[in-house]
């Protein structure tokens, strides 16, 4: 166990964001804040809905929950499972049919009209046609582009992102085999489903837009700041080999005393996960814009100091990326994203009286000097 004396560091600055309106838990809708009030403002419950008894309230949200469920692709084995309890629980309930009616959507079971007459079952044995998207039927055509166009959307609503890679292709191959299973035909994706497939996420994307919501890549969803050199994005598991690179250094970890690990930096990678969920923010990987190469973090961290909640800045470079002013510059965007986006009025930072570097830095960012702290390292 390590005693280590700290100074304490602050920037004050106050600002204050309001948002325009929430999702109802009840209802789903988005309203304005004027359609909240009360209790119900604070657990987004709006006016119309906090008039409902409870049973009807819990109702909503079950079929608030059975909707997500069956429209999420791919579907889990948690949604599949959510759907058969509500449907065999709440059977009685409106949630509960709704359930029922959604897995036999999914597997096919709908039940037939009682006017509707029954075909006669086809004895005998036919081949799928094989035909390259652009010489479709009209008809077919259309039905092909409408189940695209909704399977990405779908996809947007719930990952809120949009596809590509692995996840695209998934999407294209799912929508051929819907088409192979209902028309009997084996689609060629050629260049022009490939147009449709850039089209369709280029008009979606456009209509988000227009609807006030913005949607991005995966990779590009990641990016928290972007400064003129640097852009600062969330941490992935995908990072471990290039932040084991830095932090193995010792030199680089000095104020933690030794180089980490494979298994340290799993740790690390988790643990900035885990704040990311709770808190909204972290450590974030700084990325050089003009070779995309990882060179350090820099983050936001909720901590205790001399038994008070803070947030503390914290930032670490890669030795041999120092003397080119990136840590300031990373430094300087998550004061500013703590003061704007997320309307913090103070942020401190740990810094033991010898690294004059760190200081320095503190000292270029506003910070001035507030007090000292012991942290106490377990190992």
């Amino acid at each position: 166990r390590n005693l280590q004396p700290k100074q304490k560091w602050h920037n004050k600055m106050a600002k204050k964001k309001k948002q325009q309106g929430h999702y109802c838990r009840i209802c789903g809708e988005y309203k304005a804040n004027e359609q909240f009030s009360g209790k119900g403002h604070a657990r987004h419950i709006c006016k119309e809905c906090q008039s409902l008894p409870e049973d009807v309230k819990a109702d909503m949200v079950r079929c608030n929950e059975v909707e997500r469920a069956a429209f999420k692709y791919p579907m889990t084995r948690q949604n599949w499972e959510l759907l058969e309890r509500y449907a065999s629980k709440y059977k009685d309930k409106e949630s509960g049919r709704f359930a029922q009616d959604m897995l036999d959507m999914k597997r096919g079971n709908d039940v037939p009209d009682e006017d509707m007459e029954e075909e006669a079952p086809f004895d005998g044995t036919c081949e799928d046609e094989t035909v390259p998207f652009a010489e479709l039927e009209d008809d077919i055509r259309y039905q092909m582009e409408k189940l695209l166009a909704d399977n990405i959307n779908e996809f947007m609503v719930h990952k809120n992102y949009i596809p590509e890679g692995k996840e695209l292709k998934a999407i294209n191959e799912w929508v051929i085999k819907e088409t192979r299973d209902a028309f009997f035909i084996n689609v060629i994706p050629d260049a022009t489903y490939n147009s449709l497939v850039v089209e369709t996420i280029d008009r979606l994307v456009k209509e988000w837009e227009e609807d006030g919501f913005e949607i991005k890549t995966y990779s590009a969803s990641l990016v928290v700041m972007e400064t003129e050199r640097l852009l600062i994005r969330r941490i992935t598991p995908k990072d471990l080999d290039a932040l084991l690179a830095i932090m193995g250094k010792p030199e680089v970890m000095y104020a933690w005393e030794h180089g980490f690990t494979k298994k340290d930096v799993r740790k690390w990678i988790n643990r900035q996960l885990t704040r990311y969920c709770k808190d909204g923010f972290g450590y974030f990987a700084v990325i050089l814009k003009e070779s995309g190469k990882l060179i350090g973090q820099a983050g936001l961290m909720k901590s205790t100091i001399n038994g008070n909640e803070a947030v503390e800045l914290g930032y670490i470079l890669d030795n041999a990326y120092r003397h080119h002013g990136y840590g300031t510059e990373a430094a300087r965007a998550c004061l500013k994203y703590a003061f704007g986006e997320l309307a913090l009025k103070t942020v401190c930072c740990s810094i033991r009286p010898e690294n004059k570097a760190s200081i320095w830095v503190a000292e270029r960012l506003g910070m001035t000097l507030c007090g000292s702290h012991t942290v106490i390292y377990n190992e």
